[in-house]
């Protein structure tokens, strides 16, 4: 699965101010982001952007699940913290379809992060149905019921992108808001790459 399809994608405005109610400055690590944040990765030292790096992935999956909200998009399930294994965000679509959404966050300008292929490339059907992923075991799902997504936030550009998967194989570039509000179109015989199944759910 090519992470690089999300510059493909569009990318939406991401508001300060949303940014700024996902941190907590009782925390010295939110702080760090902070810094980092307004005065560009390259003012901390390498200890500190390793202090950094789990507070970055969970800013952003709580920006991704704002904005989503914000489509109708309902949490179904979230990791509660830096770190984890797993699909990041379990949501329900406004048209009662599943879909696991991994996030990824960067400050430096320009950058997307890329997925991990560690053991397994992560959003691929296997790694989705690994069994240490903990959102799609309470859930009791599998990747043949659900859709699947990449996101990516960028907090120097204070931009948001978003690709989707039907297969958990191709990555399929958003260039609209309004494609997250009905996913059919990602299963439609025209959509190269994409398998045909019935996956929505009711409420």
């Amino acid at each position: 699965m090519q992470v690089s399809v999300i510059r493909q994608s569009a990318a939406f405005p991401i508001d300060a101010v949303l940014v700024e109610g996902c941190l907590d400055p009782d925390y010295a690590t939110d702080e760090l982001f902070s810094r980092g944040w307004r005065l560009g990765p390259r003012c901390l030292t390498r200890r500190e952007r390793c202090m950094v790096a789990g507070v970055i992935g969970h800013v952003a999956e709580s920006v991704i699940e704002l904005v989503l909200d914000r489509l109708e998009w309902r949490v179904l399930w979230h990791f509660t913290g830096p770190g984890g294994h797993g699909v990041d965000l379990m949501f329900l679509t406004p048209d009662g379809n599943i879909v696991a959404v991994e996030v990824k966050g960067t400050l430096f300008a320009g950058r997307i992060p890329r997925l991990s292929r560690r053991e397994m490339t992560q959003m691929s059907a296997a790694w989705v149905d690994k069994a240490d992923n903990p959102g799609m075991a309470e859930l009791e799902l599998q990747s043949g019921d659900i859709y699947g997504a990449v996101a990516a936030v960028n907090f120097a550009d204070m931009i948001w992108r978003i690709a989707l998967t039907s297969d958990f194989t191709t990555l399929v570039p958003v260039a609209n808001l309004e494609q997250l509000t009905q996913l059919g179109w990602l299963t439609r015989d025209d959509q190269p790459g994409q398998l045909s199944s019935g996956r929505t759910h009711s409420p």
